[in-house]
């Protein structure tokens, strides 16, 4: 929760410990909807209609590059830098983080993924933004978005 008195922190990232954990999280969250586009793949013709189509095939693909950018980008930013809103906060994001990929991994439903790994990129980039009203909104966003 944010409250007032929570400092404004140089370049808005958490310091390194939140920071490579979020990394983690995020880059484990890119392989998760790799391996769900995989499945999805391997059955399109299996699906007939209902596969997977390359449009989504692109879309997916060019989330799990984004995500994958946005844990880089965290790890290479950790030394020095800090968010005080994700410190209580982080126990919270990462269960959030295992239930979107717990999600991913349980549905096959690829517009469902596009929409859960947008809030996803949605809230990496709050979080590199160092916006705490932004995160928080991202995170209630991101929230809504799982079945």
């Amino acid at each position: 929760m944010v409250t007032p008195n929570q400092p404004v922190l140089a370049d808005g990232l958490p310091e390194q410990p939140l920071a490579e954990q979020l990394g983690d999280e995020l880059t484990l969250t890119a392989a998760t909807l790799h391996a769900a586009l995989r499945r999805a793949i391997a059955r399109r013709g299996e699906d007939g209609a209902n596969a997977i189509s390359q449009q989504q095939v692109q879309t997916i693909f060019a989330m799990e590059v984004a995500l994958r950018q946005q844990a880089n980008t965290l790890y290479a930013r950790a030394a020095g830098s800090v968010l005080a809103v994700l410190a209580g906060e982080q126990q919270q994001l990462q269960s959030l983080l295992l239930t979107v990929r717990r999600t991913m991994e349980r549905h096959d439903d690829a517009s469902g993924w596009i929409s859960v790994a947008t809030g996803v990129l949605n809230l990496g980039s709050a979080v590199l933004s160092g916006n705490p009203e932004r995160i928080l909104t991202q995170l209630a966003r991101l929230r809504e978005r799982l079945p």
